[in-house]
This record gives structure tokens, sequence and C-alpha cells, in this order.
């Protein structure tokens, strides 16, 4: 039965994925820039714990923060999550609005090639997001002699990004090191539209609609390293990845439609887009088996960020450029019931708390840093269902700034995520 709710899990989660990525517009408008909003999902434990996790042991999650952290795998785990967001937005001289959405957080498998020393796992989340939506209204004048004026919305809308498909696997080389190493396919459709709608028939309505398709191929490498020394019942882990640079190939389309017709003009246009480096490294310490206390430094170098195809906030003609991308982050968890599987529910519950800061690579003004700020926690409780657990988790934060005609986000999420775990394809004894 646990597998047949794995294996159901999975299937209805990996189309319903793909549609929701490409189909929701109710997001930040921060998301319109560059390449979209930055996004990343390793755990439903580490996005509790501040987003982080690069240090910690993956024994009752499959952790893809860093790829050495699979050969902890004794199980075999699915795992994925659906996320809900509020953004209420402010801005000087307007009134404030909320939107809403939701989206899956990932899906992933993990699974041991041999038991907590070789493990592989595939993981399915998203790497950008665009998601917005913006009605401006004003008006012309379509009388000059008598003065009159025709009520104008010039409409701006974008939905898509980037998803990251990553086949990984981790070895333990040693007691004390391991070592792993992921295979990241990039790929997805960015849709923008700008459009003017009259209302009046004087007027022919007009929508400009760009499509950018985007694929490629990158590697992480990630080490995980125990320090020695330490009293019996602590843990001191560091580990680091390293993000090679690539090049996604791109394919951009452009079509104008009217209200009298459909595709009156269409371009298409091929080109390059090159990310960069990126790194991280993270610290996980463990003073006793309830508790784990994390702290997670994560680096992008956007300033050498090049693309062929021009990209709000960014000219391909010009020497513009995006900014580096920071993230900082600290966490605690605290498992009462630890190394007890017969301690009562509530002691088996598991208690998450974490903050984060979050420079963007991206800003509408050059003057102006958007930085994110916020505080995570979750509660994660074990199922009926041996092996399985469902964690609740909420983000808390906001983001941007109202100076300089900028646009501030307060916004908060909730997620729901299941983690299955079971053993599978071990040999049945004989006799």
């Amino acid at each position: 039965m646990q597998r047949i709710l794995a294996l159901t899990f999975l299937v209805v989660l990996l189309p319903a994925y793909s549609i929701l990525a490409q189909s929701q517009k109710d997001g930040s408008i921060y998301s319109r820039f560059g390449l979209g909003e930055r996004q990343q999902f390793f755990t439903s434990r580490s996005q509790a714990m501040g987003g982080g996790g690069y240090a910690l042991a993956g024994i009752r999650y499959t952790n893809f923060a860093n790829p050495a952290a699979l050969s902890d795998q004794i199980l075999t785990r699915f795992a994925g999550g659906f996320s809900f967001e509020s953004i209420k937005v402010s801005a000087e001289g307007f009134e404030q609005g909320t939107v809403a959405s939701g989206t899956l957080s990932a899906v992933q498998i993990g699974f041991p090639l041999i038991t907590n020393k070789t493990g592989l796992g595939i993981s399915f989340s998203p790497y950008t997001r665009v998601s917005y939506r913006v009605d401006s209204p004003s008006s012309i004048i379509s009388d000059p002699e008598n003065g009159g004026e025709t009520a104008l919305i010039s409409r701006f809308g974008g939905s898509g990004g980037i998803q990251k498909l990553s086949l990984a696997t981790g070895h333990r080389v040693s007691p004390r090191i391991s070592l792993g190493l992921s295979l990241d396919y990039l790929f997805g459709i960015i849709e923008e539209s700008q459009g003017s709608s009259f209302n009046s028939t004087l007027f022919v309505d007009r929508t400009v609609e760009k499509t950018l398709r985007l694929r490629g191929l990158t590697a992480t490498v990630g080490g995980r390293y125990v320090l020695p020394g330490l009293p019996t019942g602590k843990a001191l882990v560091i580990g680091g990845t390293i993000s090679l640079p690539t090049t996604l190939v791109g394919k951009r389309a452009l079509a104008l439609t009217t209200s009298v017709g459909s595709d009156t003009l269409s371009t298409t246009a091929s080109g390059d887009v090159k990310l960069p480096l990126a790194w991280a490294l993270g610290v996980a310490y463990q003073p006793e088996a309830r508790w784990t206390f994390i702290a997670d430094a994560s680096y992008e170098g956007w300033s050498s960020f090049e693309s062929d195809f021009d990209l709000p906030g960014y000219s391909a003609s010009s020497n513009s450029e995006f900014d580096n991308r920071l993230r900082l982050s600290a966490g605690a968890e605290f498992w009462p019931a630890s190394g007890r599987p017969f301690a009562s529910y509530g002691s088996r519950i598991g208690y998450r708390l974490g903050v984060y800061s979050d420079q963007s690579y991206v800003s509408p003004d050059a003057d102006e840093s958007i930085r994110s700020v916020g505080i995570t926690g979750g509660l994660s409780m074990p199922s009926l269902i041996r092996g399985t657990n469902i964690d609740l988790n909420i983000d808390i934060g906001r983001r941007g700034t109202t100076s300089n005609g900028l646009v501030k986000d307060r916004y908060i999420r909730f997620s729901l995520n299941i983690n299955f775990g079971d053993r599978w394809f071990d040999r049945q004894p004989l006799g």
C-alpha cells in the first residue's frame, strides 16, 4: 500500500507541477526581471530551517542541497509538496493590494545503491519563477476639438520560469568524508505580454507576446566532512557545493495580436544565455540527538551573466549587468523523541525554526538592491504509515522597498509536504 501511494503521488504531481509552473500570474512584480525570481527547494526539513542545509545528513530526507548527502540513504524515499503564497503589495501613492497563488514545491525520489554508503536521487524543482500581472489605467485624447478622452488600460503580464531536473549520486569515501555529483538539466518557457485595451470601438486593442524557451545542462559537485575529536553524542559537519557555469540555448518568438485578428506579426530569434558560477557552504552542529543547528551561505556571481536576448532589467546591446546574489540562513530543529520510535505521538513531532536574508540578483533601480528577509518554521508529524512524515511549514517575510518608486512585498507562504520512506529492492531471505 505504501508503494502504491508513493507512485500515485508522483504520477499526479509531475504533470500538475508543469501546468502550474506555466499558468500562474499572481506573484511578485519582481519576478518580471531577468529570468524570474530565483527559487530553491532542497527538502521540507531545510525549508523550515531557513532554506539551507548544505551540511545536513539525509537519513530521514533525501537532501538535494548537497549531493554528498545522498550517501546517507537507508530507505527508498519519495517526497513532494504544495505551497500557497499570499503577498500584500504596497507602493507610495497607491492603495495596498493582495495577490495569491499556489504551486508545487518539488518532486523527489532517492534510494540507496549500497545502504548508508552510496545513494542515488532524482529531483524536479523550480530554478526561477515568473508570475506577475499589472494593469495600469490611463486615458488618451480621442477628440482633440472637443477635449474628449477614451479610457485606456495598459496590461503587463508574465508566467513560467526555468525548471531543474537533477540526477545526483553521493558516496561515502570514509567514515568522515562524503562526495557527490549532480547533473542538472535546466529547461523552461518564459512568457511575457504587453498590451493596450481601449474602452472604445474607435481603437484597436493590441497585445505583444514574447515566448522564450531555454534549455541547457550543468553540474554540481559537493563534499561533506565530519570533524573529529568531539565527545560521544556530538557531531560537527561542514559541507559545501560548487555549481558550474553553463550556457542555455534559447529561442524567442515574438507575436503581435489585435482585437480584429491574431498573429499579425510573428518573428523568431535564437541565442544563448550564460549562467554564472555558484558556490555554497554550510555547517551543521548536533550537541545531542534531539537538537540540530545549521548555518549556511550561498553565492551566485550574476554580475558575469550574459544573454543574447533583451530581458527586463538587462540589455544585450549595452553594458548592463545584474547584481551578485548572496543568501544567508540559519536554523534549528528539535526532535523530542529522537531515537525512541515507541514514544508518545506528541514526542515524535519535530519542531523547526529558521531565519534568512536573500539579496536578489535583479533590481528595477540600479541604486537599490532588492533584499528578502524572513523567518521560517515547521512541524514534522509522523503518519500512520511507517516511515512517512507530513510536514507543515510557514515562511513569513518581506521583499523590496517603497523608495524610488519601487514596491514592497509582505508575504506569507504555507506549504504541505509529504515524505514517504520504505525498504525497496531488498532481497527476501530464503526458507
